[in-house]
């Protein structure tokens, strides 16, 4: 349909639309005028659901902010709450809420429960978009009742909320009593059977002090030394003389002392050759006691090297001792290792059990403490105050409604009025009307109209 017929219409059918606009406005004056007021009141509160944990000192996971906040709009709306609500008002024994239980077609089996589902018909619990702030709107046509209910109904959340967290922690605290029980028991049955073959094999724990180990390591640290000592006795006998190491070896000394006295009476001999002569008294003297020193160095030395000798001798049969004694510990070493394999595995499944023992012990506290918080992430921003004006109905949104409505109702009225009454209103209607083509069109040849329609 063009533009030019479309307008035709709208002004022969001008009768028609303009019953339905008014019908529409009509409507909204009814509406305003017999609707009854509703009145909305908004409790706001600011949840942190990101704070740690005042016992573990934990925090939710960044993926886990959405799903507690998820969980606490449910909470908000679920039927314990409204409940709570009923029996702290008293909503039970209102007069509307029993009249219209006394009406109802279908309804629970007690009032408290119908009261409460007409609670949650009037609540909207919602987040706000990118934030932490929980809105809880009532509805009702009284405002301070709608007040009411909303503070009730905050007042209400956050005791569920705190009571669904302490539920979760005392059920988790009741659970770990069996549990700490079972490994109660276990850790008991490791630690007697580490005793039990502690005791039968006559083993001590390594941490508790290893006395063969130790024995083994005294035995092989007096085998080394006994062999340096005998390493060193072998070179001084194989070394002609007297090694000046020995010099604290009374023997030794008296051999230094006579050779002292031998390097002096050769030394006077020496001066009294060229003083008085080889045939001096003084220096016959002289040389009878450089060979009696001589004399007696060579048995000094002849009497300590037959010593040295006794005492290699010795340190050889000192050494071979030390050597089958090492060798019968190293065996008896080798043939507890079993056993103390078989005690290493015994100390460790007795410490699972006690590390076990002591991880259940502290989760059970810290759940018992979790149990017993009574503190709350949720803050109250606002409370409800009674509305002043309602939000149903209101006469400017109503009435600029009704108008967009009642001007697409009377559109389309005279729309439809024209398509049930179809009048011949250009040529192409004719055509179309008898479904044959059009021969012609007759100009209208009537003479002028007068001033007032009268022909002359």
């Amino acid at each position: 349909m063009s533009l030019p017929l479309f307008l035709l219409v709208l002004r022969k059918r001008i009768a028609v639309a303009a019953m339905l606009f008014a019908a529409a406005l009509l409507g909204a004056v009814a509406t305003l005028a017999l609707a009854p007021p509703r009145y909305e009141a908004i409790a706001v509160a600011s949840i942190d659901p990101s704070s740690a944990d005042p016992v573990s000192g934990l925090g939710p996971t960044p993926g886990s902010l959405l799903i507690v906040q998820g969980n606490l709009a449910a909470l908000a709306k679920s039927n314990q709450v409204a409940l709570d609500i009923v029996e702290r008002l008293g909503l039970d024994g209102d007069a509307d809420v029993r009249a219209a239980y006394a009406s109802a077609w279908r309804k629970p089996d007690n009032i408290r429960q119908f009261a409460a589902e007409r609670v949650l018909e009037k609540l909207d619990a919602r987040f706000l978009p990118g934030s932490n702030v929980l809105t809880l709107a009532i509805r009702d046509r009284a405002p301070e009742k709608a007040a009411r209910i909303a503070n009730s109904f905050m007042a209400a959340f956050i005791d569920a909320a705190i009571a669904l967290k302490g539920q979760a922690a005392h059920k988790a605290a009741d659970w770990f009593a069996p549990q700490i029980e079972k490994v109660a028991l276990r850790r008991a049955e490791a630690r007697a059977r580490l005793e039990a073959f502690q005791t039968d094999a006559r083993l001590l724990a390594p941490g508790a002090g290893d006395s063969e180990a130790d024995r083994l390591l005294q035995i092989g640290n007096a085998l080394s030394l006994a062999k340096t000592e005998l390493v060193a006795l072998q070179s001084q006998l194989a070394t002609p003389g007297v090694s000046p190491s020995d010099a604290q070896n009374p023997d030794v000394q008296t051999l230094i002392a006579l050779r002292t006295s031998l390097a002096t009476a050769e030394a006077d001999i020496a001066r009294l050759q060229a003083d008085a002569g080889p045939n001096h008294p003084r220096m016959l003297e002289r040389r009878a006691a450089r060979d009696s020193l001589r004399a007696q160095i060579a048995e000094a030395v002849d009497a300590y090297r037959a010593k040295l000798a006794d005492r290699v001798a010795a340190q050889l049969v000192k050494v071979a001792e030390l050597e089958k004694t090492y060798a019968a510990n190293v065996s008896d070493m080798v043939g507890v290792q079993g056993q103390r394999d078989r005690l290493a595995h015994l100390r460790a499944e007795a410490q699972f059990q006690q590390d076990e023992y002591d991880r259940l012990q502290r989760a059970a506290a810290q759940a018992r403490l979790q149990s017993q918080l009574s503190f709350s992430n949720i803050a109250v921003i606002d409370v409800a105050a009674p509305p002043s004006s309602p939000i149903f109905p209101k006469p400017l949104p109503a009435f600029a409604l009704a108008s967009v409505v009642g001007l697409a109702v009377a559109v389309l009225g005279a729309l439809i009025a024209e398509t049930l009454d179809r009048r011949i209103r250009r040529s192409e209607d004719i055509s179309e009307a008898a479904g044959a083509p059009l021969l012609g069109v007759a100009l209208d040849f009537a003479p002028p109209r007068g001033l007032f329609g009268a022909g002359e």
